[in-house]
């Protein structure tokens, strides 16, 4: 299980997880498999995911952030539309295509990136989500690839 805090605090991984007592409880006192390994902001941000005969996919295409969790989805997809370029002889269409079947994602995670930033709105986000749980579920459903 990989686990991620946001947060604009410094600090050791252990004490970011002293925040949220809930999470620290179903963790269970789990052992680290690995040391803390990133900070964010995470954004990868590519000129074209095609040169040549090379073309990009999964995280190497870029990607807005890891906080909504769409990565895997994304390389599929973006896997499906390589294999279906390179098959029909039309590389140059996999940038395009890529970007279109991104979009959604790419404009909601920044929308959520943009929010999250702000403070009152980000003390705001996960109280309203479990508040209006329709609502959130709508949002993650319009992440889904």
């Amino acid at each position: 299980v990989g686990v991620a805090i946001l947060t604009s605090a410094q600090g050791r991984f252990d004490d970011q997880l002293a925040e949220f007592p809930a999470l620290a409880a179903r963790l269970g006192g789990a052992p680290h498999r690995s040391s803390d390994r990133a900070a964010g902001p995470l954004r990868q941000r590519v000129r074209s995911r095609t040169a040549g005969r090379v073309l990009l996919v999964g995280d190497a295409a870029g990607y807005v952030d890891a906080l909504t969790g769409e990565g895997l989805g994304i390389a599929f997809g973006g896997a499906e539309l390589l294999v279906d370029c390179v098959l029909a002889g039309r590389v140059d269409d996999y940038d395009r295509r890529w970007r279109r079947m991104s979009r959604r994602y790419r404009l909601l995670t920044a929308g959520l990136l943009q929010a999250s930033g702000v403070a009152p709105v980000r003390s705001m986000i996960v109280p309203a989500a479990s508040v209006f749980p329709a609502a959130f579920g709508g949002m993650v459903n319009l992440l889904a690839y």
